[in-house]
């Protein structure tokens, strides 16, 4: 007799189970209802291409314009390339190295005006993207005499923020995107017992990460 009454009851459950999911569904439609427009359009895609998968059209796509963006990147930065700049590109970063005697002044953190011009330029190629920067300052081997600044690691890392913060207040990048690191004199790209050697060492490097 139990055993029927409990067959009998067995709809009891299934009656619960959907009840729950209709006032799950009901709680998920008020929650997109509270959304903007903008973000429920990315809501319906994403769940679209979760189910359905991206097609390979799609694919090609988002491909075809991420190689575009790289390339035009990649050509605006040559472009800036002078006598006191140079660009190197590969798979991983687009690195643009300028020598810090057209930015700073011997043994001082402080962007010069000259420098602010080339900056403009830079800041012009990272606004294309939205990938994070690095920005690297490094030095010769010549011992800091004076100023406020003990060693080359410290100066090498004040001149990094000093670009940074140009790029914040100035041309409105964001914070967000930056990373400063300093190498004072070490992993020189040139002899330090040259006059030449030692100015190419001298030198701030902006890594944009792709």
């Amino acid at each position: 007799m139990n055993k029927e009454k409990q067959e009998l009851n067995i709809w009891t459950t299934v009656y619960s189970d959907m009840v729950t999911n209709l006032m799950l569904f009901f709680l998920m439609l008020y929650g997109l209802s509270r959304m903007s427009a903008d973000a429920r359009t990315d809501i319906a895609k994403g769940l679209e291409k979760k189910f359905r998968g991206a097609s390979a059209a799609e694919m090609r796509v988002d491909k075809a314009l991420k190689k575009f963006t790289d390339e035009e990147t990649a050509a605006r930065a040559t472009s800036v390339a002078g006598t006191d700049t140079s660009v190197n590109i590969t798979e991983k970063q687009i690195k643009i190295t300028l020598n810090a005697p057209v930015l700073f002044q011997s043994g001082k953190a402080e962007l010069s005006s000259a420098a602010k011009s080339i900056l403009n330029e830079v800041a012009n190629i990272i606004k294309l993207m939205s990938n994070n920067i690095i920005i690297e300052g490094y030095t010769d081997n010549i011992p800091i005499s004076g100023g406020i600044y003990p060693t080359n690691w410290e100066l090498s890392i004040a001149r990094a923020y000093s670009v940074i913060e140009y790029y914040i207040k100035e041309n409105h990048i964001s914070p967000e995107r930056f990373i400063a690191a300093g190498y004072g004199e070490q992993k020189a790209v040139a002899p330090n017992d040259t006059e030449e050697g030692r100015k190419k060492n001298r030198r701030i490097e902006i890594v944009i990460v792709r």
